[in-house]
């Protein structure tokens, strides 16, 4: 009877390890994913709804923090304690990485001893050294560095004034206050005059409809404050871009140069009244955009980059992800396998470390920086408008008759 039952609980434990060797190789894995709602930032949803699409319900789940996020980190930590909580989560990419991050990746290290799942930081909101401590990988657009691209825009364009609006909350933030100080001192050496304006914070009571009202009614102020002269205008809030946009459209003097999470999509489809879908294909984006633009005569006055970066962030985040959970990639961080991903994804994006005011360089938090779109490039008769694809095969067909014809005369 022993026997019976050792022969019995031997078979048990083998079919027991077939059961697992077969769920492994069905692929019984998750990548959850947290974004904010689409009134905070609608192209990071778009990007988690596409990850679902392209890698199915069974592999990819996805959740929203609130939109009162700064006073509501107990409801972000919660859902980031309830991805790790299932089994079969392997890998979180957040995205945008607002306050409640790290608490949220330290508690699934610390309360749960997830020390197996792959945690992904995409636009953070809380100090470098900090949230590279609890992440495995950082990923932020380099704010920084845009404090020399967007002046460098500004030249280009004879800027005269330049209006920066922000909140304490963002100000606070280094890598916003680094951008901040290089705009300054960008500004400083042009001969550009940099004005301070304290907008409502949308994370604030009123919410993000105070916010956008401010900017709608302020931007005509500082035009009349500062008359006949080219003022730029920059906001570091997301739910602020479509009402600064709307503001600047059809005013001669104003300029927009970038967005603070730079895209075709962020703002533009919703000023613009265009149908476009967030993610799909960028140059037909931007194409639409030039035309809509020139209806206004703004295209020598808006820029963007020509990708969107936070979408890239999450997908790029959701392909790593998924890498080395098959063992593809081996490494949580694996720099190599990042820059080869992001040139793929968005050509010329110059991916580099994140190096403090101290001097210390965090190799898990990647800055990313891509070039300022022309959109006149993007109008019938320039190098990306809409008719240059349909020259191209035209020549390459020439091109490629040219020698049937000589060997023929020949």
């Amino acid at each position: 009877m022993k026997k019976l039952m050792s022969i019995l609980l031997v078979a048990l434990m083998v079919l027991g390890l077939a059961s697992f060797a077969s769920a492994e190789e069905e692929g019984a894995w998750k990548v959850a994913i947290l974004t904010g709602t689409v009134s905070q930032g609608e192209e990071e949803f778009r990007a988690a709804e596409q990850a679902v699409a392209t890698y199915g319900e069974e592999h990819i789940i996805t959740d929203t923090y609130p939109d009162n996020f700064a006073s509501e980190m107990e409801t972000t930590i919660s859902k980031l304690v309830a991805f790790a909580s299932d089994p079969d989560v392997k890998a979180i990419v957040m995205c945008q990485a607002v306050p409640g991050a790290t608490a949220g990746f330290q508690r699934v290290r610390e309360e749960l001893g997830r020390d197996d799942i792959l945690l992904i930081a995409g636009t953070p909101q809380e100090d470098p050294a900090v949230i590279s401590a609890a992440a495995d990988i950082v990923l932020y657009a380099d704010e920084i560095g845009q404090g020399d691209s967007i002046m460098e825009q500004c030249a280009a364009w004879d800027i005269d004034v330049f209006i920066h609006y922000s909140f304490p909350r963002h100000m606070a933030m280094e890598l916003i206050a680094g951008r901040h100080s290089l705009l300054q001192e960008n500004a400083e050496a042009l001969g550009i005059q940099f004005v301070d304006v304290t907008a409502p914070d949308p994370t604030a009571e009123a919410g993000v409809s105070a916010s956008q009202q401010f900017i709608l009614e302020d931007v005509p102020r500082q035009l009349e404050a500062y008359p006949d002269q080219k003022v730029a205008f920059f906001t570091t809030n997301c739910g602020m871009q479509p009402a600064l946009q709307t503001a600047v459209l059809d005013q001669p003097n104003a300029y927009y140069p970038l967005p603070c999470c730079p895209s075709p999509y962020h703002g533009f489809p919703a000023t613009l009244g265009l149908e476009l879908e967030v993610g799909g294909d960028d140059v037909a984006a931007l194409q639409a955009i030039a035309a809509a633009l020139d209806e206004h005569d703004a295209v020598g006055r808006f820029s963007t980059w020509p990708s969107p970066v936070a979408m890239t962030i999450i997908e790029i985040g959701v392909e790593y992800a998924i890498d080395y959970i098959n063992g593809d990639i081996t490494s949580t961080n694996d720099a190599d396998a990042l820059k080869a991903m992001f040139e793929e994804k968005a050509p010329g994006a110059v991916l580099d470390n994140y190096t403090n005011a101290e001097g210390t360089t965090l190799d898990n938090y990647y800055t990313i920086l891509l070039g300022q779109v022309n959109f006149a490039d993007y109008l019938p008769g320039g190098v990306n408008g809409p008719d240059a694809a349909a020259e191209a095969p035209a020549e390459e067909a020439a091109a490629e008759e040219a020698p049937a014809e000589e060997a023929a005369e020949a």
